[in-house]
């Protein structure tokens, strides 16, 4: 083992930075993928998000894996206790399992790839945030409120030039989709709230610029009726009232006031329903439609029951032969259907277990870190409620947001913890095999998720000579299903399967 004398202090400090850096970093990742495409002017949001997602998690995957993926050693991950390590271990032999008798090989490694790129993500952003002091967590919240409050800006300025014609798709100008709006919103909301908490007092200064953003984005939120964003806020500060009561007051606040102020705001400055003497008809509009999710949870059911336990293949939603949305909209009936019954369930017990060491954490941490960690709560609870009626986990951007809210909420490290130690000197070999194979996987994802870009493009005009509607996502670039891609390329080695290679 090499020595570390104090003669170099760069060994010790630069792990340190950089670790500190990955929220604060993929804060900014998330808030220029969604400023720059817009003032760009390109009619091209989907794409453009989607690459500067991959940018973040291309940085934040090869850094951080370098200075913490020893957090990753089999060793260390021998010490989880014994029920995590068998449902990890078990969920691993049905991933692969699913992964092998899938019935297009190469786009069900694409799936699998970004989502266990995403989950490297988001462990290396919790074991970065176990470093972080109050002053970084003041500054992530800082930059996130500056976010919302430069969004505000663009998105009135934009609102004030369509309001005689606007409609509730407007009123997440930037994206492509008003829900994808809402799915960002559900998480940088909360996490803002640190901004004003994350002091050794909170500031009522800090706290009215974080309203003044807050109120604008609330009401975006209740104009464009997004119910699962709503929900997930409301059911967060419910969450974050049981747990800490009193302690949790400044966000609670924060959140109610302007929450009701965007309330007060859609009543009376509301283009597509509702203000003056037309107020009533806010309330007589038929919001209450399922937008199709309750046909698409049916249908997830029938493929997890009627192929259990491996599912109909990955991303085998977008090529299921039903040409409607590519995913079910919801995060455990999706995994069921795509990837088995069994797996969804292990996931699912995954999440409990989550969800009682958050419990557990709340009740012995003190008094003075319950502010921020109540803000860490309400947007790990808002993202995954979400998650249950969004495809939150595979559209642009927003799956940004769910690492960091999942990541820090596991990552805070309260005053009374001693800091963890900073890794320094060689990573271990093991370490290195994991990260280069974690890079290879990367590079998969780049040249599989361009060559799906290229035949989702090709396949737009099939799409639409087929259903009469070329919006349709297949998970990771815009316009197309795997089955008008088929009808364009039908031999293209994406679709590929084990099955043909066994009868060839």
């Amino acid at each position: 083992m090499p020595s570390h004398s104090p003669r170099s202090p760069l060994r010790y400090c630069l792990p340190l930075l950089i670790s500190l850096g990955f929220p604060i970093f993929t804060a900014i990742g998330l808030a220029l993928g969604v400023l720059l495409p817009w003032q760009l002017g390109s009619a091209s949001l989907y794409p453009l998000q989607r690459v500067v997602q991959l940018a973040t998690l291309g940085l934040v995957l090869p850094i951080g894996g370098l200075v913490l993926l020893r957090a990753f050693e089999p060793a260390r991950l021998l010490r989880l206790p014994a029920r995590l390590r068998w449902t990890l271990s078990v969920a691993a032999v049905l991933m692969a399992a699913a992964l092998v008798l899938a019935p297009h090989a190469g786009v069900a490694l694409l799936e699998l790839g970004y989502l266990m790129l995403l989950s490297v993500a988001g462990s290396l952003l919790a074991a970065s945030s176990n470093n972080l002091p109050r002053l970084a967590w003041a500054a992530l919240g800082g930059l996130l409120t500056l976010f919302l409050l430069l969004y505000s800006v663009f998105a009135a300025d934009h609102l004030h030039l369509v309001w005689p014609f606007a409609n509730r798709h407007d009123f997440g100008p930037g994206f492509a989709n008003v829900r994808f709006f809402a799915d960002v919103a559900v998480g940088v909301m909360p996490l803002a709230l640190l901004y004003a908490v994350a002091r050794r007092r909170p500031s009522a200064v800090a706290a009215f610029l974080c309203v003044i953003p807050l109120t604008f984005w609330w009401w975006l939120l209740w104009v464009s009726e997004s119910r699962a964003a709503l929900l997930g806020l409301i059911a967060g500060a419910a969450v974050a009232l049981f747990l800490f009561g009193r302690a949790a007051r400044w966000p609670l606040t924060m959140l109610a006031i302007s929450g009701a102020l965007g309330l007060v705001g859609w009543w009376f400055l509301n283009p597509i329903g509702g203000g003056g003497s037309g107020a009533e008809q806010a309330f007589v509009r038929d919001i209450t439609s399922s937008s199709g999710r309750l046909d698409l949870w049916r249908d997830a059911l029938r493929y997890s029951l009627g192929h259990f336990p491996l599912g109909i293949g990955p991303m085998g939603f977008a090529g299921d032969g039903n040409l409607r949305s590519a995913h079910a909209h919801n995060f455990f009936l999706n995994t069921a259907a795509e990837w088995g019954l069994p797996l969804a369930l292990l996931l699912l017990a995954l999440l409990l277990y989550g969800c009682w060491v958050i419990v557990r954490r709340a009740r012995a941490m003190p008094e003075g870190d319950k502010p921020i960690y109540a803000c860490l709560v309400i947007a790990f609870v808002g993202v995954v409620v979400n998650a249950q009626f969004a495809g939150s986990h595979i559209i642009p951007l927003s799956s940004l947001v769910l690492v960091l809210s999942i990541g820090l909420v596991f990552g805070y490290r309260p005053s009374n913890e001693a800091p963890p130690p900073i890794p320094v000197g060689p990573v271990p070999l093991r370490a290195t095999l994991i990260w280069a194979a974690l890079m290879l996987l990367y590079a998969y994802l780049l040249y599989a998720g361009l060559e799906l870009y290229w035949l989702a493009e090709d396949s737009t005009a099939t799409c639409f000579q087929e259903q009469g509607r070329a919006y349709y996502y297949p998970r990771f670039w815009a316009q197309g299903r795997l089955e008008c891609m088929q009808m364009v390329d039908p031999d293209h080695w994406l679709f590929w399967s084990w099955r043909d290679w066994r009868q060839g």
